[in-house]
């Protein structure tokens, strides 16, 4: 450590921070109580010496430097001279004619400069320092913002603190204001934020696929059972990812029931598919189960994709898992998830058969209504029945999409999926809800490496959502309506969203009726429903003996929702069964849900976790300022400080050396897929759009339907702006047509000119 006599602290160029200046300055001690004023025959080690030095004497000054020209040795080609002015030197050229834009003038034609020249001894020596200017100096506060000194910005803890409020969703004016509101004088604008992000964004162009198998590969040192795949082509090429952490195969091993897959989502800038693996907790909410960034959606990129979260999750097939009506995705899920029920999105369905039914595009037609009764069909029987009578009724027979349809129906009509457990879910409806939850954190500019961290960050979203659902379910107690054992019971063992489901059909329970239909041994058949509704809408319950306890509900809503209906619940009353039987409790809808299974994640060392943050470095860095800038005050508060400083250093033995060595450890954990080349942006349909998210065909030609009416005439096919009877847009396009018309009238004359 240089002696303080000789270490005078300077902010650097580069990053903005003070650094310690090796200088060899030969004079006295006493010139170094205040910041040197340059003189003919100061010495120095290098340029940067030079350059620290005259900045930190203009600042105290109040102006700006530059850097201007130099000269050569015409024998060794070596640098031997270099000249530093004040940023208001010169004049502003007025001559050149090609400059279209006329710009304020800056240049004072100030003479104010220090020229240095390298000596035999290899050191820079002053040879020439003009001191007086031609313009008044600034302020201190005006002072900083000249270019050589509004340098934090470029400091690499900054930078680091851009980063990571950017990462947090931020924009450029708040991460200026957030970054200049430390009480130290950055000046920090948002341009600067702005080039910075568009630098570090050309930087990973071409680097891409490296940068994003780095950040997976690194998110496996914090977390051991963090789960990745890459698929590479022949050349090299990244084609698809996906990943998942220890938390999302943990969840899935508690609720791997229902599966919701869906891939229309496009917000990055290679226009990759964002294919996220949805399912749903025991609060209701919705839950990533990882996701994937794909090349295409062929048939073979799914195969891919699945197999590869199949070997994620421990190998173990969902019950069921939804999705679009992809051709592709449906061939892939035969092959990969043979154990597994396949739903079609209702929702997808619906739209669809209006595109393909002229007559649903009316909800009151009679086609309508009569496809409204075979969709709810209680019986398989009575449903083909229906569906006959549909398509003869409205000679339906050639139409190709329900005939396709009805050979699928399996996959989609409810009547048929009464077995299977959908926790609720008909729709893909939820992982559209995660995509445009994801709309808040990526655009259409995000690149693959940043898109990967919002990720993140946006799971951290939520789960803190389920943190605090499980807080309020554990602290606090619903409002009961009856004192019966059942709804106790039932408010003490589901989760707060699930009780409010459950208290509905409760309350509904006490407003039913029911009517006996048959007896046989030990079970008898009824008709349960609303007293308010006609009897034709009641469902059939049947009552096994009473030691079994098994009430059985045509509305099935047990066996998909996973909690018992109305109807049960007035059997249970008329049955004097006032104990919920613990079999018509699915554990997945419990408080106790997540003890199901064992926790799977491992042990985390410490070690290798960032305790400390870019945001907790740079609170450091503007604390040292301030420390500095109060040691200031005298020369004896300086040393103090600067003693202190210099032994805790020691005391931590942190040098260069051992950050390089850090360095090399991280490079040589990566060396291996560094030769991954950056994914081909796919290739969209039509001309490039900025919107992020795909359009199905139905919501497509629903757009076309739509006309554009006018606010002030109320006509449709144009704007109040574009309307023929507004007067301001007649004058305009009367003073345009006599423009135009003199126009020809001026050309037609001249080329009458040249004919005569």
């Amino acid at each position: 450590m240089t002696s303080p006599e000789f270490a005078p602290l300077f902010f650097d160029s580069e990053d903005g921070c003070p650094s310690e200046t090796n200088y060899s300055v030969h004079d006295s001690p006493k010139t170094h109580d205040k910041i040197l004023e340059p003189y003919i025959g100061l010495e120095f080690e290098d340029l940067d010496s030079v350059y620290i030095f005259y900045n930190a004497y203009a600042r105290n000054h109040g102006f700006g430097i530059r850097k201007n020209s130099s000269a050569k040795s015409q024998v060794t080609k070596d640098l031997i001279w270099k000249n530093y002015v004040c940023d208001k030197a010169g004049k502003k050229n007025t001559e050149d004619p090609s400059t279209s834009k006329k710009r304020s003038v800056t240049r004072m034609d100030c003479k104010a400069k220090l020229d240095v020249r390298r000596s035999k001894d290899e050191k820079w020596v002053v040879t020439g320092f003009e001191k007086q200017h031609t313009h008044e100096l600034d302020t201190p506060r005006r002072t900083i913002k000249h270019r050589s000194h509004n340098v934090a910005h470029k400091s690499l803890i900054v930078k680091k603190a851009m980063d990571n409020l950017h990462e947090a969703g931020l924009g450029p004016s708040k991460i200026a204001k957030t970054l200049n509101s430390t009480g130290v004088n950055n000046d920090i604008t948002a341009q600067n934020v702005i080039d910075h992000l568009k630098i570090k964004r050309k930087n990973s162009i071409g680097r891409e696929g490296v940068l994003v198998a780095q950040y997976l590969q690194a998110h496996m040192v914090k977390d051991p059972n963090f789960f990745f795949a890459l698929e590479i082509d022949s050349d090299g090429i990244l084609r698809s990812l996906f990943w998942a952490d220890s938390r999302a195969r943990n969840d899935y091993l508690t609720f791997c029931d229902v599966i919701v897959f869906d891939v229309t989502y496009r917000t990055n800038r290679l226009m990759m598919p964002f294919a996220p693996f949805t399912g749903v907790n025991h609060h209701r909410q919705s839950i990533l189960l990882g996701c994937a960034l794909l090349a295409d959606e062929t048939e073979d990129t799914f195969i891919w994709l699945f197999k590869q979260w199949l070997n994620c999750m421990f190998d173990k097939h969902p019950q069921v898992i939804i999705t679009d009506m992809d051709r592709a995705m449906y061939n892939a899920i035969k092959i990969v998830f043979p154990n597994s029920r396949h739903r079609f999105c209702s929702w997808h369905i619906n739209k669809h058969l209006i595109e393909h039914v002229y007559d649903m595009r009316d909800t009151e037609s009679e086609f309508a209504s009569k496809y409204k009764i075979w969709y709810n069909s209680r019986t398989v029987q009575h449903c083909e029945v229906l569906w006959k009578e549909l398509i003869t009724g409205f000679k339906l027979q050639n139409n190709k999409w329900l005939s396709k349809m009805w050979n699928l129906r399996h996959h989609w009509v409810p009547v048929y999926l009464k077995d299977i457990f959908v926790a609720g879910m008909t729709s893909t409806g939820r992982s559209e809800s995660i995509n445009s939850f994801f709309d808040g954190f990526v655009n259409s500019n995000t690149q693959l490496p940043e898109f990967v961290v919002q990720y993140e960050k946006a799971l951290l979203t939520r789960r803190h959502s389920e943190e605090v659902e499980d807080y309020m379910t554990l602290n606090s107690t619903p409002v009961l309506l009856s004192n019966t054992n059942i709804e106790t019971y039932a408010s003490k063992i589901y989760t707060r969203a699930m009780f409010k489901l459950f208290q509905n059909e409760f309350k509904q329970s006490l407003e039913c009726g029911h009517q006996k239909l048959t007896s046989s041994g030990n079970s008898c058949t009824y008709l349960v429903g609303l007293a308010s509704e006609s009897i034709e809408k009641w469902y059939k319950v049947v009552y096994e003996d009473f030691k079994s306890n098994s009430i059985l509900c045509d509305c099935a809503k047990f066996e998909t929702d996973g909690f018992i209906c109305k109807h049960i619940i007035h059997m249970f009353f008329k049955k004097q069964m006032f104990v919920l039987p613990s079999k018509y409790i699915i554990k997945r809808w419990t408080i106790q849900a997540r003890h199901m299974v064992a926790y799977e994640k491992g042990p985390l060392d410490n070690s290798n976790v960032q305790l400390v943050t870019p945001i907790m470095k740079w609170d450091l860095t503007n604390l040292c300022h301030k420390l500095v800038e109060k040691a200031s005050i005298s020369e004896k508060s300086f040393r103090e400080v600067y003693n202190l400083i210099s032994s805790k250093l020691d005391e931590l033995g942190l040098t260069d050396d051992t950050t390089i060595n850090n360095l090399k450890e991280q490079e040589q954990v990566t060396v291996d897929i560094t030769t991954i080349r950056d994914p081909i942006q796919v290739r969209t349909k039509g001309r490039p759009k900025i919107a992020t998210r795909m359009h199905s065909s139905i919501e497509i030609s629903q757009n076309i339907f739509k006309k554009r009416t006018c606010g002030a005439c109320g006509m449709k096919g144009h704007y109040s702006t574009t309307c023929p009877k507004n007067r301001k847009v007649i004058t305009k396009f009367y003073i345009a047509f006599i423009v135009i018309k003199n126009i020809i009238a001026k050309l037609s004359f001249n080329f009458c000119r040249i004919d005569s």
